[in-house]
């Protein structure tokens, strides 16, 4: 049930922005955020190992069921990309200071007896371009979710913001495979 509940959340995560543009149209944004809110707080509540984890969730949910119920805005719906992209910035930030950093944890797939220099290097200057990326794009989400409309907010978080994560992903991998490789030999 927990693989099943996290393809969901995946999918939902996905989503989001189309069902908010679409549910919006049908539903008050305090029931398809509580829809939501259940959806991704009993997947995560579920994964979670440690009981600090299960009631931070918890209490992280009930936080955020009161203000949608009390505001009703479809503002607060808005706002989660943003808010995954500051978690993002922050996450990413944290392991420039306590390493490994993301993109070296996953280039350590490749070298056994530990990252070259140039590697860890490299994968450090990787982590600050994305905590900047996540910053950008953080800050457009947020202005599009506050002052721009609904059709706005949905092409760029639905669309355009997936489209720049990917074309930095394919940025990064094609300077890492065809030129970071050939030249340093690694």
């Amino acid at each position: 049930m927990t693989r099943a509940l996290a393809g969901l959340a995946a999918l939902l995560l996905l989503l989001y922005p189309l069902l908010i543009y679409f549910g919006g149209q049908w539903l008050e944004p305090r029931y398809l955020g509580l829809a939501l809110a259940s959806i991704y707080g009993l997947r995560l509540f579920l994964t979670a190992r440690r009981w600090e984890a299960k009631l931070a969730i918890g209490i992280a949910l009930g936080l955020l069921a009161a203000a949608l119920w009390h505001w009703n805005d479809e503002r607060l719906l808005r706002l989660w990309p943003a808010l995954i992209n500051a978690l993002l910035a922050c996450y990413f930030t944290y392991t420039l200071y306590r390493p490994p950093t993301l993109p070296a944890r996953m280039a350590s797939r490749e070298f056994s007896h530990g990252l070259p220099p140039l590697v860890e290097w490299y994968t450090r200057k990787v982590t600050q371009v994305w905590v900047v990326f996540f910053v950008f794009n953080g800050a457009l989400a947020c202005y599009t979710a506050l002052f721009s409309s609904r059709e706005l907010w949905a092409l760029y978080n639905g669309l355009l913001a997936y489209g720049l994560i990917g074309l930095l992903f394919a940025l990064e991998y094609g300077y890492r495979t065809f030129i970071f490789k050939k030249k340093h030999g690694l």
